[in-house]
């Protein structure tokens, strides 16, 4: 479990939650920055985000459930109790889809590829700072055993404590992952700015290339 950073009562905030309400920020005001600065609006970036963040809980979690049926007791109690099971991280993408349909039937865009244009790279950089929340805690390790004394410490080695108590170093997966996130966070922001009004191909819209090309880099990872 994550060490607590901050204890108030009965409530504890982790140094993981932590880096993750920072990369969730910062995706927003990138997000809110480009959306404002190429035409769309302030009340449709707001809802977007309400609405994206409720549904990548439950496309989430539903996923986490589908994938492992066996740790809940059924399927209500998967969707319904949010107190302890997981989520995959996948469920954001079709999340974001339906948080911009739900912008367009409000009336506030005409344009959801835009706005998921503006969204795309802000999204790749909120993956990167969950990947790299797992420094706090001993998820994403790999299993591969670092023992050589030069290479155990970050960006190749983690350590972990194992079920004998002593400490091991195992090769640091989300750190590594986190690296790369953060690069193909620039090659989607340079792409954005670059290319983003250039068809991929004659014929194609020229709205919405960001976002597919973000979803490729990340799903390289």
């Amino acid at each position: 479990m994550s060490s607590a950073m901050l204890a108030i009562g009965s409530m504890s905030l982790y140094k993981s939650a932590l880096v993750i309400a920072l990369g969730a920020a910062a995706c927003f005001a990138l997000f809110y920055a480009l959306y404002i600065s190429h035409g769309g609006f302030g009340a449709a970036a707001w809802l977007f985000t309400a609405a994206d963040i409720v549904l990548s809980v439950l496309f989430c979690r539903f996923l986490h459930y589908y994938c492992h049926v066996e740790q809940y007791g059924s399927f209500f109690k998967a969707m319904g109790n949010y107190s302890s099971g997981g989520y995959v991280l996948a469920g954001v993408v079709p999340a974001a889809l339906a948080a911009a349909y739900l912008v367009k039937l409000a009336g506030l865009t005409q344009n959801p590829a835009r706005l998921l244009d503006c969204f795309a790279p802000g999204a790749v950089l909120a993956v990167a700072f969950i990947r790299l929340s797992a420094l706090f805690n001993s998820t994403c390790r790999g299993k591969i055993t670092v023992r050589t004394p030069f290479f155990q410490h970050l960006p190749l080695a983690a350590p972990v404590t194992a079920s004998s108590g002593a400490v091991e170093y195992r090769f640091a997966t989300f750190f590594v992952e986190f690296l790369l996130l953060a690069v193909m966070f620039f090659l989607a922001l340079r792409f954005f700015f670059k290319r983003r009004r250039k068809p991929m191909k004659a014929g194609q819209k020229r709205d919405g290339n960001t976002a597919l090309y973000a979803m490729l880099l990340v799903a390289a990872v």
